[in-house]
């Protein structure tokens, strides 16, 4: 017995490792900067974008913000504003939304609302939209209900570029219209 215990020996080995490397995988951590760690948060903000002309041209008010490092910042019960020559044109309401880390693509997830200002005012209704925020142009796949003065449109999907006030409906278009 005592010739073989090499055999023994390595084969000791070859199962303490096999074990170390099994227990090493489950306990690596990612780098922290892929962790969704939040670095801070904001409760009933207020953020005021301008143009470079020193022009309003939106402004973003939630109940609550969290903030990380490097992915999407997450927004509870987010409004925003969009300005032309001072005057607000479209707002834009959601149950939640995201904020990519560049400021500059919103994700309105859930149920969105978006409102124009104007004499004759149209209220979009759809869900989980997303939103360019510099070029101001919002986009969904989801079903899309449009009403407005003169009668109720519905589609499946939308684009919609609101400084030139056009509205894209993509699939499935019907309509209800009173002339009056």
């Amino acid at each position: 017995m005592l010739k073989h215990w090499w055999i023994v020996l390595v084969s000791l080995v070859f199962v303490t490792t096999w074990l170390v490397r099994s227990v090493d995988d489950d306990l690596i951590i990612p780098p922290e900067d892929e962790l969704k760690i939040p670095d801070y948060t904001l409760k009933q903000f207020n953020s005021t974008r301008m143009d470079e002309s020193g022009q309003l041209k939106s402004q973003l008010t939630a109940v609550d913000m969290i903030h990380y490092p490097n992915v999407n910042t997450s927004i509870t019960k987010p409004n925003m504003v969009f300005y032309k020559d001072k005057q607000p044109l479209w707002t834009v309401q959601a149950e939640n939304g995201e904020l990519s880390p560049e400021a500059n693509q919103f994700w309105l997830l859930g149920d969105a609302t978006l409102q124009q200002y104007s004499d004759k005012p149209i209220k979009v209704i759809s869900r989980d939209l997303w939103v360019k925020i510099d070029t101001e142009y919002a986009y969904t796949n989801a079903p899309t209900t449009i009403i407005s003065y003169f009668g109720e449109t519905k589609s499946n999907g939308m684009r919609m570029f609101m400084p030139i006030e056009q509205i894209e409906l993509l699939s499935k278009v019907r309509g209800h219209y009173v002339l009056q």
